[in-house]
């Protein structure tokens, strides 16, 4: 896969992508936004919110933890939506008809973010566990396309940590 990040001087990363990639990210601000408002009982809302409390004695200490910092965690998580979206809005058109997203600090932490609260609600949704290998799915399963998804916003996750990372010391 040809990388997606690279980071230019004064730390803004250029994200750049094929017309159907950004547009399969154009859509993630309004899934991921139902998902923020779920019903509590959907094992992907519960990945992305997990209980502070499990022991079940414990639903008061949990009704006023969620109550305390839940609006915050939901606040912020909308924060990067928006920001994943008025950056993709920014994309700017390449000479080999790609686009290209110029990311700031803030808004790569942001995109990091919107990557991983998908890739997790995906995961979730398809039962995706340590041992699951995305390089061994029949292409006639059902959740073959789901399960690349998965995989695309995995490796895009990772890259752009790669890519944020490249400049700390060692």
């Amino acid at each position: 896969m040809a990388r997606r990040f690279a980071r230019r001087r004064g730390g803004i990363v250029d994200a750049t992508f094929e017309r159907g990639e950004l547009e399969l990210l154009e859509g993630l601000p309004e899934q991921l936004r139902t998902l923020y408002r779920a019903d509590d009982d959907d094992p992907a809302r519960a990945r992305l919110f997990p209980r502070a409390y499990l022991d079940p004695t414990e639903e008061q200490a949990e009704a006023e933890w969620r109550e305390l910092v839940h609006p915050g965690l939901l606040e912020a998580r909308l924060d990067a939506l928006s920001t994943l979206e008025t950056t993709i809005a920014a994309a700017e058109p390449t000479k080999r008809d790609r686009l290209v997203v110029h990311l700031s600090a803030e808004e790569a932490n942001a995109w990091l973010s919107v990557l991983n609260d998908a890739r997790l609600a995906l995961g979730s949704r398809l039962g995706v566990t340590d041992d699951t290998d995305l390089a061994t799915v029949d292409p006639s399963d059902p959740d073959a396309p789901t399960l690349a998804a998965y995989g695309w916003l995995t490796y895009l996750e990772g890259e752009l940590v790669d890519t944020l990372l490249g400049d700390m010391p060692d």
